[in-house]
């Protein structure tokens, strides 16, 4: 006997698009907190894991924010933009009565609209407002076939609508191409698909001077995770550079995705093993130096692209951790803590991206016999 899951009829009005059904209608406050749930992602897990999520934690200051709007009535008491929700199971609607049964399990997904569920939830579970409960709220349900789906549009609404932090959008596009192959993605995308994956691998390798210390999609910021010296974003962007220049050669660009990701991820390890074996006192307190911060990160990756590659590769040499070491250990700016010092105003001076690129040029020289 299977089991009961209570359910509630809401009014609503069903439309179709490219073969999803979408409902249109309102539920109050308690019936959304009671039918809706979030997927959160995991840094724990990789990005392509079937179990991985795909919202971040919510930020408390914009939670209390909205349940202090709603709890005042601002606005003149209006809370009128709607909340899309995914049902990853068909849903009973009577299209005569225009009533839709929505399943109180809290089985569906928020795609968009977590913090305003969440100002909700503040508002009448922490401030106890009485009133708020029997507010209605405007929603849109779609149907989907299962949680790529879901994931897909949440990546479309973050990615293109508003302004996200891009890691956890790639993220999304490498689970995508876990579950659905390499040829879901557009052609102009994959080099998110393997960069992704090399950033999470980076932050993960025990071998990996970057172990730990990348703040990933699920990190709100460094007070919640005080190891962490960069974002996950800027190690993505910095290495996109790098991954283009090897898609030049066929042998590279010839390999599957999760090879590339192999290749890319050793290149990097040996890389920085290499910098962390010239320079140790600049990886002993982290936070103290920014040569793993985003000056050094985009300057060394310009270097590693501009010069290193290139010419080991002219020398038949192998991309490895001792070639490394052997062509930067001469660079009286690599191999000097204080150099990388944030209060030497050394490297830290270098600013924004032309002061990366301007950085990165110094270290080129340095490094020229």
């Amino acid at each position: 006997m299977g089991t009961f899951t209570p359910t509630t009829a809401v009014s609503a009005i069903q439309i179709e698009q490219a073969g999803h059904c979408i409902f249109v209608g309102g539920l109050t406050a308690k019936q959304l907190l009671q039918s809706t749930t979030i997927d959160k992602y995991d840094s724990s897990l990789p990005p392509g894991d079937i179990d991985q999520g795909y919202q971040r934690p919510p930020e408390r200051s914009r939670i209390t924010r909205i349940g202090t709007y709603l709890i005042n009535e601002q606005g003149n008491g209006l809370y009128p933009s709607a909340i899309l929700l995914g049902a990853r199971d068909s849903l009973r609607y009577d299209p005569v009565t225009k009533v839709l049964e929505l399943p109180l399990d809290r089985s569906l997904r928020v795609i968009d609209g977590q913090h305003r569920i969440a100002g909700l939830r503040y508002a009448i579970e922490e401030k106890g407002n009485e009133a708020l409960p029997h507010m209605e709220i405007p929603v849109v349900i779609i149907e989907v076939d299962n949680r790529l789906e879901e994931m897909d549009q949440f990546r479309i609404i973050n990615g293109t609508a508003k302004s996200v932090r891009t890691d956890l959008v790639n993220s999304i596009l490498t689970a995508i191409a876990q579950e659905e192959g390499d040829e879901a993605i557009p052609e102009k995308d994959l080099w998110k698909v393997v960069v992704t994956r090399v950033v999470d691998q980076l932050n993960r390798r025990d071998d990996s001077p970057w172990k730990d210390a990348l703040l990933m999609p699920d990190e709100v910021g460094t007070a919640s995770a005080p190891s962490k010296v960069a974002r996950a974003t800027s190690a993505m962007t910095s290495i996109r550079p790098v991954y283009e220049w090897l898609m030049e050669f066929a042998g590279f660009a010839s390999k599957s995705i999760d090879d590339r990701v192999d290749q890319l991820t050793d290149i990097l390890v040996a890389y920085w093993r290499a910098i962390r074996n010239v320079v140790p006192d600049a990886f002993d307190d982290p936070k103290d130096y920014v040569i793993q911060k985003t000056p050094g990160m985009f300057a060394l990756h310009y270097l590693l692209r501009d010069e290193l590659l290139r010419n080991i590769y002219s020398g038949r040499r192998q991309w490895d951790e001792p070639t490394f070491q052997e062509f930067i250990q001469d660079s009286p700016e690599i191999c000097d803590a204080e150099f990388w010092q944030g209060s030497a105003n050394r490297a830290s001076g270098f600013g924004g991206m032309k002061g990366f690129r301007e950085l990165a040029n110094l270290l080129i020289d340095s490094v020229k016999p």
